[in-house]
């Protein structure tokens, strides 16, 4: 059995390259996507999505569910990272490496914040895996999957660094064994789809 891990589907935020609020909802595109999504699943089963609170992973999430005809869970251990106060702002208007190791944003968390959050996602996400008798799907963001499959998963990071985490990218890992990973950020089942959107969170 496996574990599918997503990420939501495009946003304006994503594409304008801004930091994301809670509340960002999904682009017509990335509704579009969240579709496309849901029809890729429609030869797999799963017991449960564990989704992220912030909206746009619901969004992303619910055709998805229907899809599936199995609960959607929401957990704020799935949340984006949090820049705090950069919120809401360009990229380019910050003037700060706001991605470093040492950074810790204002009322944000600090990676090492982040981190310490990740393992308990983690164990969220293998504590359901091993209750569910079927496949669990993950909805989650960018950073969130990054630092899984780095910190977690142990793929290395050379491989990791020719990986687009695109928006409604997959995922599968083996529930029993983290070293099989036979779909990594895969995007096949979008259709004439154009560049990854430039925003990461």
């Amino acid at each position: 059995m496996w574990i599918y891990l997503i990420r939501h589907g495009e946003t304006n935020g994503n594409k304008d390259r801004i930091l994301q609020t809670p509340q960002t909802p999904l682009s017509a595109r990335g509704q579009q996507q969240a579709s496309q999504l849901a029809a890729s699943f429609k030869n797999t089963s799963a017991s449960a999505i564990l989704c992220s609170s912030h909206v746009r992973t619901q969004q992303t999430a619910a055709p998805l569910g229907s899809q599936l005809q199995c609960p959607v869970i929401l957990s704020d251990l799935l949340q984006e990272r949090s820049f705090g106060e950069l919120r809401g702002r360009h990229y380019d208007d910050i003037q700060a490496d706001f991605f470093a190791p040492d950074y810790h944003p204002p009322n944000g968390e600090s990676h090492q914040q982040f981190a310490q959050r990740m393992s308990l996602a983690w164990q969220h996400i293998h504590d359901n895996a091993q209750r569910v008798d079927g496949n669990l799907v993950v909805m989650t963001h960018g950073l969130v999957l990054r630092f899984i499959l780095s910190e977690i998963v142990s793929i290395p990071q050379k491989q990791l660094a020719g990986v687009r985490f695109e928006n409604t990218c997959v995922t599968q890992i083996n529930k029993q064994d983290l070293s099989k990973v036979p779909m990594l950020c895969d995007v096949s089942h979008l259709q004439e789809r154009p560049l990854a959107s430039a925003g990461v969170v």
